[in-house]
């Protein structure tokens, strides 16, 4: 079980297996390995370290099926990762995570399931399965490697104003559309050092410290004075870029029945 991308033990599972192993009611179990060929060709567990932790935590046997697998490259190790998904159930970032390892990327778990956030905002994911959700990333590394270096010199407090999906959202367009403004830009409105009261970039982050989310990471916080729609948080991000871009002011407004703002 060598593989830096496997997602967190779940303790109560590994309960519940040791209880059925206990008891005498286990069934076959399902062990996956993968002998992988970029990188000295050491096998790693694709499936089944719950199985195995309550084995060694119980001592006793189980009947099981291992599945071996060649895995020439690190994608093909991700690809395989996210079909075991029958006993768990993999969640969205725990997939996501070999993904973004098969390309070299190292961001974490945390970062993956704010840029999945905002590319599903983007792409509209709602009602998609988590497999063609992940393979979307691919096509956003640039993306993500310009908020990831956004973020870099921060703690997650610090930059949990704009750590949510329609700000990631908005980073991404804003940086399609001028990636020099658009750093400079999000720096101001992460850091806040020397902003004038009547700059957008001032506005926005204030507005951003006081709003969450209505769905997702950060709804109901006590840190926050109010709470935003994505279609709300993602407007007043491209509006504040739009005034900033024109060197004017804001009042970050926003109309429901009105269609999404496009970035200038």
């Amino acid at each position: 079980n060598i593989y830096e991308g496997q997602r967190p033990l779940r303790p109560q599972h590994v309960e519940v297996l040791k209880n059925a192993i206990d008891s005498g009611v286990f069934l076959t179990g399902s062990i996956a390995i993968a002998k992988q060929r970029w990188d000295g060709g050491a096998a790693m567990l694709a499936n089944g370290q719950h199985q195995c932790e309550a084995v060694i935590a119980t001592g006793k046997p189980i009947v099981a099926v291992v599945e071996e697998y060649e895995c020439n490259t690190p994608q093909d190790f991700a690809i395989l990762y996210r079909q075991f998904d029958n006993n768990a159930a993999r969640s969205l970032s725990e997939i996501a995570l070999p993904e973004a390892r098969s390309r070299n990327l190292a961001w974490s778990r945390r970062f993956i399931g704010i840029m999945l956030a905002g590319i599903s905002f983007l792409e509209g994911h709602s009602g998609m399965h988590k497999n063609k959700r992940v393979e979307s990333l691919k096509k956003y590394i640039r993306d993500g490697n310009f908020i990831h270096g956004i973020y870099a010199p921060a703690t997650f407090p610090e930059y949990r104003h704009i750590g949510r999906g329609p700000v990631v959202a908005a980073m991404i367009v804003t940086f399609r559309k001028d990636p020099v403004v658009a750093e400079d830009f999000w720096e101001e409105v992460r850091d806040g050092d020397g902003l004038r009261k009547s700059s957008p970039s001032f506005k926005l982050r204030d507005y951003l410290r006081a709003a969450s989310v209505g769905v997702g990471r950060g709804v109901r916080s006590p840190s926050f004075s109010t709470a935003a729609s994505y279609r709300e948080m993602y407007s007043k991000c491209i509006v504040a870029w739009n005034a900033y871009r024109r060197g004017d002011s804001t009042q970050l407004k926003f109309f429901s029945g009105n269609e999404l703002p496009k970035p200038i």
